[in-house]
């Protein structure tokens, strides 16, 4: 089994990858960093972004996996799909404040992860 955080390049991200570690000691599980490349058709550029994205996550967990896709037909399908390959036993979304509006129409990606994913979900705010 695997603690899974759901990476992209923000403070949101950051957070959960912070928070990630935690939970994947505390449980001596597996951390698996899952993150969906912005669909660049340029094969250098989507190299370059998957290095971007290792070297972040290596900084603060040096034996951590990443596993990363092309959105296909959408980020979120493919980071569900990535969250189904890995066998995860919990799964960590960043978050951001948002005003009471954004609370109500809160981001569709984070709004079908919170809702499709099938085993525990943490939820971190960034600072």
């Amino acid at each position: 089994m695997s603690v899974v955080v759901i990476h992209n390049q923000s403070d949101e991200g950051r957070s959960a990858l912070e928070a990630g570690i935690r939970e994947a000691e505390s449980r001596g599980a597996e951390l698996v960093v899952v993150h969906a490349l912005s669909g660049s058709p340029d094969t250098r550029a989507q190299a370059q972004e998957l290095a971007a994205v290792e070297t972040a996550v290596h900084v603060l967990a040096p034996d951590a996996r990443v596993e990363a896709a092309l959105p296909d037909p959408d980020a979120t399908s493919t980071l569900l799909t990535l969250v189904d390959k890995v066998d995860a036993e919990l799964v960590v979304i960043g978050s951001r404040h948002r005003s009471a509006v954004g609370k109500f129409l809160m981001g569709q990606t984070v709004q079908r992860l919170l809702l499709e994913i099938p085993v525990e979900i943490l939820l971190v705010k960034s600072r």
